[in-house]
């Protein structure tokens, strides 16, 4: 099955070829920085010194949680120099979600950036550290801190880099599902899985050296990694945003002329709302890659629309990588409605409630088969075993539709994964926090419909007898035992007891058609009590 697919090359044979066949080219701008090929070479190995040093070689885990900076890029080749493991970890993440990936992971380094809307992230990790016992070295991307690494003194390590020569079939990432505070989901990546999908993909998108990729997806995301290998693999520079805003986007774009751009649909959304948004300056572009969460239609057709530029819907997993996607040719109504088809070297198809194939039109899982499909979650056996089919279908989780042609419609979801954004939220993580509170009986978070991100988290509760609670009473809970505040959830409806069905689950269906009408209600009622503009 891997046979034509596994371009048996690594993340540094990619990197070195640019760096001798193209030196003085762009790979990464930022601002006004520009690191070239042969520039973004020569710091990898800096580091990899540095992490030589600290004792890092093959198979050691280096985590990072870092906004979309060169470093985070020049960290990732570094790792893969060494033989070693790349964990990048979402930035909004703390320590009720950090802690548990870098213990299960084992983490020789852990490398953060400065403090951020007043987070310190040196002292999250500092607080962590008694627990982490393999945690060797803790790296800062800013100024110099006690008891800490900074980044200059890793670029400049004494030691020379010790020769590593990594092999295609070497795990260099390592990527974390969502809810990995109460089960930890590990997904481990090979070069030979990750740039035979890249190529396969960049080909698809026709990237050539003349492009130039608008990151705005982040690098601890698959879809960020992904889009970042097709882009190395095709010679294109990758141009960087630290602060994602609508300002910055139009700014970035004018002055890198970029001309391929990756985000989430609520990027758009907010694009198109600015009034920093100008299709002048956006002339330049001729895709934008859309991942993360369904684009509503009318969203991609305002992009094409509006901007004048060509939408690209992208369907992939971190287990799966880039798995389905439409082509830069195909119609605008199978853009508009679908998630493309197939990944070059994919199968997909849809399976009934036992298991069995169904007919092209009929809705059920969507699951994928593919060289580049991850093997099974790390030291999981039983999550591994409840995935996968007998004969190697992978089962995503999603419920769809694929037409004659092979166009994937996503119709709804049968996990209970909610999409914010892009980013996934795990039901039961939050749910298990808050049946702790001692005013909760009963609770379970749902996925009500929004036209910017997608989805938002709405908390159901039961309240005990006599209790009082509000919204900002429950944020305050999850916000004390350090839960990110994108999962927290943004409405809150009191019921007096969850809907059951006969195995005695939570028929969450029920709760997102009671809040989805709830919101169309309040929708209609505005609607109503707003005058109608003087003409």
């Amino acid at each position: 099955m891997t046979e034509g697919w596994w371009p048996d090359v690594t993340l540094t044979d990619l990197l070195r070829q640019r760096a001798r066949a193209t030196p003085t080219a762009p790979a990464l701008l930022t601002g006004d920085r520009t690191l070239t090929f042969a520039d973004l070479e020569r710091e990898s190995g800096r580091v990899a010194a540095g992490l030589a040093a600290l004792g890092v070689g093959r198979g050691d885990v280096v985590s990072c949680q870092l906004a979309n900076v060169p470093e985070v890029l020049v960290l990732h080749h570094a790792v893969a120099r060494r033989r070693a493991i790349f964990n990048p970890i979402h930035l909004p993440y703390r320590a009720a979600e950090v802690g548990p990936i870098l213990a299960f992971a084992r983490s020789r380094v852990m490398v953060v950036g400065p403090t951020l809307r007043g987070f310190d992230f040196v002292d999250m990790l500092r607080a962590l550290q008694p627990s982490l016992p393999a945690l060797r070295a803790l790296v800062v991307v800013d100024r110099p801190r006690k008891g800490v690494i900074t980044w200059e003194d890793l670029r400049r390590a004494d030691t020379g880099p010790v020769p590593e020569t990594p092999h295609p079939d070497d795990p260099f990432l390592l990527l974390f599902t969502s809810g990995t505070t109460a089960s930890p989901k590990a997904t481990l990546h090979t070069h030979n899985m990750r740039l035979g999908n890249a190529r396969a993909n960049a080909r698809e998108w026709r990237l050539t050296p003349d492009d130039r990729v608008l990151s705005l997806a982040r690098f601890s995301h698959m879809w960020g990694l992904m889009v970042y290998w097709m882009a190395l693999d095709a010679g294109a520079p990758h141009v960087l945003l630290e602060t994602i805003a609508p300002a910055a986007v139009v700014e970035a774009t004018r002055r890198a002329r970029a001309t391929v751009a990756v985000g989430a649909p609520a990027h758009v959304a907010d694009l198109l709302a600015a009034p920093e948004f100008d299709r002048a300056a956006l002339e330049t572009l001729r895709l934008f890659a859309l991942s993360g969460s369904v684009c509503p239609p009318a969203l991609a057709r305002r992009l094409r629309e509006v901007a004048g530029v060509t939408p690209l819907m992208l369907w992939g997993m971190t287990e799966t990588g880039g798995g389905c996607f439409t082509r830069p040719d195909d119609p605008p109504e199978v853009i508009e409605s679908t998630i493309g088809s197939a990944a070059p070297g994919c199968e997909l198809a849809i399976l009934d409630d036992g298991g069995k194939p169904l007919a092209p039109g009929c809705e059920g899982e969507l699951v994928i088969r593919s060289p580049f499909v991850f093997e099974g979650y790390l030291d999981n056996p039983a999550a591994t075993a409840e995935s996968f089919t007998p004969d190697g279908w992978f089962k995503t989780g999603d419920q769809a539709v694929i037409d004659e042609r092979g166009y994937v419609r996503l119709t709804g979801r049968i996990k209970d994964l909610i999409r914010r954004g892009g980013v996934s939220i795990s039901p039961k993580e939050i749910e298990d926090i808050l049946y702790t509170h001692p005013e909760i009986r009963d609770c379970a978070l749902v996925a009500m419909p929004d036209e910017r991100l997608g989805e938002r988290p709405c908390l159901f509760a039961v309240l005990e007898s006599g209790a009082e609670l509000g919204l900002d009473d429950v944020r305050r809970f999850l916000d004390q035992r350090g839960i990110a505040k994108y999962k927290w959830p943004e409405r809150l409806e009191f019921i007096a007891e969850l809907p059951l069905n006969a195995a005695r689950k939570v028929r969450k269906n029920v709760l997102r058609d009671h809040v989805a009408a709830r919101l169309r209600e309040e929708a209609a009622a505005r609607r109503v009590e707003k005058p109608p503009a003087p003409r």
